[in-house]
């Protein structure tokens, strides 16, 4: 491959190895607790590229802020 042909989009390729981006990283899960303190008994997520949080397991339905490298 030349290095001036289009590459697949979240490919980067190099002279001695392939990089693969992966979608984007989540940080947690984290125990979630009521406003008076008690855990809910709900674990969540949080996207270290733009801070979102979702519950633990819904991942793929999140919403992510503008600019994040999604």
């Amino acid at each position: 491959m030349s290095v001036y042909e289009t590459q697949p989009e979240g490919r980067t390729e190099t002279e001695h190895a392939a990089i693969v981006e992966d979608g984007p990283r989540w940080k947690g899960p984290f125990t979630e607790y009521d406003r008076y303190g008690e855990p809910t008994g709900a674990r969540f997520v949080r996207c270290t590229g733009c801070g979102v949080e979702v519950l633990a397991g819904d991942t793929r339905h999140a919403t992510h802020r503008n600019g994040c490298e999604k």
